[in-house]
């Protein structure tokens, strides 16, 4: 996308065909806003319903032919978490969900507070997470090069002394990195018990949240952004 001319319209806007078809045309990526339903033009697109004409692709778009250009790109963007779409619509995109779920929102909820409150208790766990995937590239790492050892060695496996001490150097490094995600692990489980003592919070946060979230079906000035709840929360 970083090379291609991105254009930006409403699904609701007067000239979204034409920008539809500038955008087919001349293959820039559009980014279709505010879509509450699928507009019926946009099925051949999705479809790729191609019609070859020498050289060169065209689409119909509408009542109109417009050339089509192979890097023309189309995202679709909705805001309505409740939006119903067809079966045969999934078939044809791919689907990216960035609504906010309960646990999803518990979750930062709790990093919220051990930030505020425990700090140390967040940073710890952060560093043991980055120390165990360097430990398992490690391990990774090992086992390929004992694999790539034992294909190329030469002769009696066993009378190549070069390669047993090799091997042995690799199963005794492999022993340590073992030893060191266990210790790990376990001090994982440590910092998870302490990290539980906060989770109520989290959790009550995330069921307000999702409480105030139903009074806009009451009226449409009861409706809060989660940026909002977030400032409120941070202030609480």
């Amino acid at each position: 996308m970083a090379n291609s001319q991105l254009e930006v319209v409403n699904h609701h806007d007067a000239n979204l065909l034409t920008s539809l078809e500038m955008a087919v045309r001349f293959g820039k990526t559009l980014l279709v806003q505010d879509v509450d339903n699928i507009h019926p033009v946009l099925y051949p697109l999705l479809r790729r319903d191609l019609i070859n004409q020498g050289p060169r692709y065209i689409v119909q778009i509408g009542e109109k032919t417009v050339d089509y250009n192979p890097h023309f790109k189309l995202f679709l963007v909705t805001k309505y978490s409740e939006i119903e779409l067809s079966p045969n619509f999934f078939a044809l995109v791919s689907t990216v969900n960035f609504s906010t779920t309960k646990a999803g929102l518990t979750g930062q909820l709790l990093a919220t507070v051990l930030q505020r409150e425990k700090p140390e208790l967040e940073l710890r766990r952060t560093e043991l997470l980055r120390k165990e995937e360097e430990m398992k590239l490690q391990m990774t790492q090992l086992e390929e090069s004992l694999l790539q050892e034992l294909a190329t060695a030469r002769g009696n496996v066993l009378e190549n002394d070069e390669l047993v001490a090799s091997l042995n150097k690799t199963k005794s490094n492999s022993i340590e990195i073992a030893a060191g995600l266990k210790e790990s692990h376990d001090l994982q489980l440590s910092l998870e018990e302490e990290r539980k003592m906060y989770l109520p919070l989290a959790e009550f946060g995330s069921t307000l949240f999702f409480l105030m979230r139903e009074l806009r079906k009451l009226n449409t000035m009861y409706c809060f952004s989660l940026t909002s709840f977030f400032k409120m929360f941070h202030l609480a």
